[in-house]
């Protein structure tokens, strides 16, 4: 992810939406299995996501978009799952108008529970995955009808994105501590009042730390707080004072899960914010001996060397990285060309760090014969972008892990045909 981490392509968008519609599905079939509601919708749900995944797999292999992680232009193969997409997005449907009207949920609940913000947050979700989809199809419709060519970039999918998914994430620490069926705005105002004031403190404080105050850095880091604190605070209040490490072994597996991927979730929206709000990239002319400062860094380029490797020549540069009077790294971007196929490569030059990343990637010699193109990044909580999502994976493991999704083989009855036979 040098050169970014999201761009809103087609092919990326294709594979978000299903996650989006997917995680929308958990979420409800938790209030499924514990409450008895959202039945019907539970289902439909299910019939969209799965209906997404095609959808990614037709834009992905038709070559009906143009991306750089298109993976084939073949409108038979196309075509074919075309058909198998409508076969199976049209039967969903029509087998679940025929039968919805059976599926009853059981009970209900109040305006202040978990089943309203399991509503509110399946909302949420499944309305932002709608906006990417009208982003993403528009343009291949308008394309369609011979109405123009028009492209739908990151200023529509920011501007729509991040108002829907805010909330989301104040809702990952309410929804999580809020009891079923009924619960009390007092009771939450005081089991969250103190996470959420510790939160606002370190997050609005943390962007001092850095070169300048982002207040885009500053409410990602409440949001991303707040959702690691709250999920920390729901772990802790299922123990008990006089037995703390004992009750946290004893907690099923689908409540740590729900807490890692929480926590993780925290961590991604920290990395989201600091890097988006704090990256530096510059494109320099840089001779030997030159020197650029980013921040605390002073990046001097020293020069470039030929080097062969197994299956390939390079031109390998060499750019140390200083910190003060200290050597923070020694860089070597390389441009590479392939002796069988011929193929040119860059090589970035990377430096990774837990609280930020320092990559450079070398250009082409310019006319004079001395100079070079080349690129300096820094990027401050990149690889937290990474490590969330490793976070919520764990959960994901450890929910799966849940005794109540364990398969208990079953002794065979003695009275069956063969259930006693090599005895004796």
């Amino acid at each position: 992810g040098w050169g970014g981490w999201w761009f809103w392509d087609p092919v990326e968008n294709a594979s978000f939406m299903p996650w989006l519609v997917g995680t929308a599905l958990i979420h409800s079939l938790a209030a499924t299995e514990k409450r008895g509601v959202f039945k019907a919708w539970t289902v439909l749900l299910a019939v969209f996501s799965f209906s997404l995944s095609l959808l990614g797999t037709f834009l992905v292999r038709s070559g009906v978009l143009t991306s750089v992680h298109a993976f084939a232009s073949d409108p038979a193969r196309g075509l074919f799952i075309l058909v198998f997409l409508a076969l199976v997005v049209g039967g969903s449907l029509l087998l679940y108008a025929w039968r919805a009207p059976a599926i009853r949920s059981l009970g209900g609940f109040e305006l202040v529970s978990r089943e309203a913000g399991l509503l509110l947050n399946n909302i949420l979700l499944v309305v932002t995955a709608a906006t990417i989809l009208l982003g993403t199809l528009y343009p291949l419709v308008i394309d369609a009808l011979g109405l123009g060519k028009l492209s739908v970039g990151p200023p529509y999918f920011n501007t729509v994105f991040i108002p829907l998914t805010a909330p989301l994430a104040v809702l990952v620490g309410i929804g999580a501590l809020t009891r079923w069926k009924r619960d009390h705005l007092g009771r939450l105002l005081r089991t969250l009042g103190p996470v959420f004031a510790l939160a606002l403190a370190l997050g609005l404080a943390w962007p001092l730390s850095m070169a300048h105050y982002a207040p885009a850095a500053a409410i990602g880091a409440v949001l991303g707080l707040w959702a690691m604190f709250s999920a920390a605070q729901g772990l802790w209040a299922r123990t008990r004072p006089t037995q703390r490490w004992r009750d946290l072994c004893a907690t099923p597996g689908s409540v740590w899960g729900m807490s890692l991927a929480h926590f993780g979730l925290g961590i991604f929206i920290i990395g989201l914010a600091f890097t988006s709000s704090y990256t530096i990239e510059k494109d320099l002319r840089m001779s030997a001996g030159d020197s650029y400062q980013i921040g605390d860094y002073t990046y001097r380029f020293d020069g470039v060397s030929d080097r062969r490797g197994p299956n390939y020549l390079s031109q390998t540069g060499t750019v140390t990285v200083l910190k003060g009077v200290r050597t923070a790294a020694v860089l070597k971007p390389e441009k590479r060309v392939y002796l069988v196929q011929r193929m040119p490569m860059t090589e970035a030059g990377i430096d990774a760090g837990f609280t930020r990343d320092l990559y450079v990637a070398l250009g082409e010699p310019l006319a004079d014969g001395n100079s070079w193109a080349v690129r300096l990044y820094y990027k401050p909580y990149v690889r937290w972008i990474w490590l969330g999502p490793l976070v919520m994976v764990l959960g994901g493991i450890f929910a799966a892990g849940d005794r109540r999704y364990r398969i208990l083989r079953r002794a065979v009855p003695a009275d069956l045909p063969g259930a006693t036979a090599g005895q004796g």
